[in-house]
């Protein structure tokens, strides 16, 4: 063993450039004492300026060290640590851990006074390492107290490395004395569930105070700590309001916080936060709905993926498919709640997550479609298409099925998708349904859907039930129509002698699609038949066939002719009368169509055909009929009024234009537009006929259909543009033909869940009444008033109701009116076309004050001083159109009010003879 001298000058002296150097040196050293070990110590901490001589020396001195690991080694080399430089010492860290002495712990505590952030973190570590102890304990314990200590993070760190839950009297120390890091940690090292998973009431008891009146980084963190231990009804109670909170950080820990709780509050509570914002909060929602990753989420998943901003969207996409893949989702119910939406991209996601999901044991369909069955009849009709897109024939085993499922609901929605797939496999099982479901309506539907499928395998069958069961009649006959059948020609000319005139009117229909002009004496007889529909259908049909045998024409062109040529020459007006030439009124101007004089018993068979034996009757008691006539087979819709004239019975039909005009592109001002993004009022559209009233309604509900998602009802007489299924569900009924008269459709309006309601014609006092409730009550409801003013508007509908009502009323309609729009149509003054001027009132305080008070005659000075509101008098819109050149001095001379501010404009510098102010 060599001798503590020579030790010591070897060790110092030797470059040890080669292993076998220091190998030889160990075994000559053996396991020096702690006395040999302190000098080496000492040349340790002198570096050397060669790198690798030093490196060489720290491993010569931990093997020695591991030789004679004595104890009285710990203090001496817990105090080199603070002398060493950063390298050294975490190395000799490494060291101080093999020679422990717990009872002189306390020179490692005294390192963590040090300003030295290096040292305090190494000796830290060491402590931390050590297991801490009943020493470290009672110093850390008071050192973190104090005011100016400069380890309190890294003393709190040990503490609780060690002592868990009983270090929480020391982090509420350190949460008192900390500046703002050392806040944070402290609250940090409370909210950590496994250190204080001994205490959690007791660490939620020091996070509490927190939780106000502290800066936002403390704050914070607080949030994240109790939400982190708390339960869910203690988040409510203390951490929940910082969900509306101003401040983003908070907010973003309280969303946070609810990861961990799944109740439909929660839910609630995120989607709320979801709908609010901004992105960045949006963005925390949607992790918090993935760490929650159950089934609740998927309503607050799917409304983020029709989001407007594309980030929440991606993100929520994100989500959805990583919690569909992992299998937290059920994977049918997800793809039923992404398909019930109205958003395309929506939809198209639970494409992806179909084909991205493995179903080996083909399970997924049947399970989708098991959980359809409980859905409500509008999502199973809004999923049809994307199922049948997505599953094709393979949904044709589970659809027959449900065939045999007890609710009738289900037995006619699995034989409508039958019927859209068009597979011959369900032939056999849709026939079978016809024949015995206890359900009249499956059965037709069923026969509807055979009719689709069209295999002439099928015919027989449905000739058989049209025989058998009278109820099916009709549905039978028109099958076969469908499906092109015309061997049953002797079997339906028998059914012209039916007792039901719907019987009658299919059997027609059928002989004349195959021409079996041979049972020509049957359908003549019904010629004369009760129903109109029988009647004109049956006389229609003769007179085909008799100028086909003959090959002659007839002197009377039928209506429809009339009507197909008046489109054709792109007219407005027909107008029949007896004695006269047919007449088609285009752009204003009155031309004949041809030069036939038509006698009144013409007229009357022109036009009687057309109409019901009530509207018959109306015409007996000198009222006009109004009706809306179709010609089905070129698309081409007008409004009718039938009336009673010196000359005789005479006609009226005004061409519907087939295409919906878009509100963007009729001249309206931008505010108009604004007026169908409303909750709830009234707003009124006035005008004299023919002016476009019709036409700014139509598109204002168009717009409503375009963008939002509204259960809109519309009453009309007639029908005049039809508006097909968009975003909101258009239903729309006529006067006549759907309900006997607006007082009845009135009264079952409010019972069927409205949102937007539109009244045709506001024009006596119940309609009037019904639509001050209805704004009253919540509903958007707009109508047309034959008005020339705003002014006049309101007037109209207060004057409508009894003196001592009307007080009420004006109080009422002050609240619930939203706005009046009056509008005329003039010819354009140098082009073909037609210009609008409208007069426009937004029902401002000042208005309503007004109102309130019976001072309509006011509202044009309001109106005068509110441009910057979007409002404007007729006066000013039409000096506007005068000045652009765009209508004539004339025409807007006669439309104005204040005739002198239009005086110059005249040709002649005078004003013509005025008609009527207001006129």
């Amino acid at each position: 063993m060599l001798a503590a001298k020579d030790l010591l000058s070897q060790f110092k002296a030797s470059t040890w450039s080669a292993p076998e150097e220091v190998e030889a040196f160990l075994a000559a050293a053996e396991a020096p004492p702690p006395a040999d070990l302190l000098r080496l110590l000492e040349v340790l901490l002198a570096r050397p300026p060669e790198p690798a001589i030093h490196r060489a020396r720290a491993g010569i001195f931990a093997r020695l060290l591991e030789r004679t690991p004595d104890k009285s080694l710990f203090v001496p080399l817990a105090r080199a640590l603070k002398n060493a430089d950063a390298g050294l010492r975490t190395f000799l860290a490494t060291l101080v851990q093999k020679v422990n002495s717990p009872t002189e712990h306390a020179e490692l505590c005294a390192h963590l006074r040090s300003t030295d952030a290096q040292l305090r973190q190494v000796t830290a570590r060491v402590l931390v390492q050590l297991g801490g102890g009943k020493t470290v304990f009672e110093l850390l314990g008071k050192a973190v107290a104090e005011k100016e200590y400069p380890g309190r993070l890294e003393a709190m760190e040990v503490l609780v490395s060690f002592a868990k839950a009983q270090a929480i009297p020391a982090l509420q120390s350190a949460l008192e004395a900390g500046n703002l890091a050392e806040r944070v940690l402290a609250l940090k090292l409370l909210g950590d569930p496994k250190a204080m998973a001994k205490d959690p009431a007791l660490a939620l008891k020091a996070i509490i105070p927190a939780l106000s009146g502290q800066p936002e980084p403390v704050l914070t963190q607080a949030i994240i700590s109790f939400s982190t231990l708390c339960s869910e009804d203690d988040y409510w109670e203390y951490a929940g309001r910082f969900l509306e909170s101003g401040a983003l950080s908070p907010v973003r820990a309280a969303v946070d916080g609810l990861k961990r709780f799944r109740s439909p509050r929660t839910i609630s509570a995120l989607e709320r936060r979801l709908l609010a914002g901004p992105r960045g909060i949006r963005l925390a929602v949607l992790n918090t709905l993935e760490a929650i990753g159950t089934d609740e989420v998927l309503p607050p998943l799917v409304e983020a993926l029709g989001h407007k901003q594309v980030p929440v969207r991606s993100r929520a996409g994100e989500v959805l498919q990583k919690l569909s893949l992992d299998g937290k989702l059920d994977v049918g119910r997800t793809v039923i709640w992404l398909l019930r939406s109205h958003d395309v991209n929506v939809r198209r996601m639970a494409t992806e997550i179909i084909r991205s999901v493995p179903d080996a044991e083909k399970t997924l369909w049947p399970k989708l479609l098991s959980l359809l069955r409980d859905e409500d009849w509008w999502v199973r009709e809004r999923v049809m298409d994307a199922l049948i897109e997505m599953g094709g024939v393979q949904l044709t085993a589970q659809m027959v099925n449900l065939l045999a499922d007890k609710s009738d609901v289900i037995r006619r929605f699995a034989v409508n998708v039958l019927a859209r797939l068009k597979d011959t496999k369900a032939l056999r099982a849709l026939v079978h349904v016809a024949t015995n479901d206890p359900d009249w309506w499956v059965k037709e539907t069923a026969i509807e859907a055979v009719a689709i499928i069209n295999d002439p395998r099928a015919v027989p069958y449905v000739v058989h039930l049209m025989k058998a069961d009278p109820e099916l009649t009709v549905v039978c006959v028109q099958a076969l129509i469908d499906m092109n059948a015309g061997a049953a020609i002797d079997e339906v000319a028998r059914l012209l002698r039916a007792e039901s005139p719907d019987i009658r009117l299919v059997a027609v229909r059928y002989l004349d699609k195959f021409d079996a002009s041979v049972h020509s004496p049957l359908v003549s007889g019904l010629g004369e038949d009760p129903d109109p529909r029988v009647r004109i259908k049956a006389r229609e049909v003769m007179l085909r066939w008799r100028v086909s045998a003959s090959g002659r024409s007839v002197a009377m062109r039928k209506l429809d002719q009339l009507l197909l040529e008046l489109a054709r020459q792109e007219g407005d007006d027909l107008i029949v009368a007896p004695d006269r030439k047919v007449f088609i009124k285009r752009l204003g101007k009155i031309s004949p169509l041809d030069e036939t004089v038509l006698t009144e018993t013409e007229v009357k068979a022109l036009l009687l055909p057309h109409l019901t034996a009530e509207q018959q009757a109306l015409l007996d008691q000198m009222k006009d009929v109004d009706y809306s006539h179709e010609i089905k087979s070129e698309g081409l819709r007008f409004r009718a009024n039938v009336f009673n004239q010196l000359g005789g019975l005479s006609g009226v039909f005004r061409r519907i234009k087939g295409e919906l005009p878009q509100i963007e592109k009729l001249g309206l001002p931008p505010l108009i537009k604004q007026l169908g993004e409303m909750k709830n009022g009234l707003v009124l559209v006035g005008g004299p006929t023919g002016s476009g009233k019709s036409t700014t309604l139509a598109a204002l509900i168009d717009y409503i259909n375009r963008t939002q998602s509204r259960h809109i009802i519309c009453l009309e007489d007639p029908i005049e543009v039809i508006h097909s299924r968009k975003k909101s569900l258009v239903n729309q009924r006529e006067i006549g033909t759907h309900t006997k008269g607006f007082a009845q459709a009135l009264r079952s309006t409010l019972r069927e869940d409205p949102d937007v309601i539109l009244v045709g014609e506001i024009r006596d006092l119940a309609t009037i009444e019904f639509t001050v409730i209805a704004a009253e009550t919540g509903h958007l409801v707009f109508g047309t008033v034959h008005t020339a003013s705003a002014a006049t508007s309101v007037d109209r509908l207060i004057s409508a109701f009894p003196p001592g009502q009307q007080e009420q009323v004006r109080a009422t309609l002050a609240d619930s009116l939203r706005a009046v729009i009056c509008q005329y149509l003039f010819k354009e003054k140098n082009g073909p076309g037609r210009v609008l001027a409208v007069e426009i009132m937004i029902n401002s305080e000042a208005v309503a004050n007004l109102i309130r008070k019976g001072k309509a005659f006011q509202i044009p000075s309001v109106i005068s001083t509110a441009r910057e509101q979007g409002m404007q008098l007729m006066d000013t819109d039409l000096l506007r159109l005068l000045k652009e050149g765009r209508i004539s001095a004339e025409d807007a001379y006669v439309k104005a009010v204040s005739k002198k501010e239009f005086e110059p404009f005249m040709n002649d510098g005078a004003a013509p003879a005025a008609p009527g102010k207001g006129s």
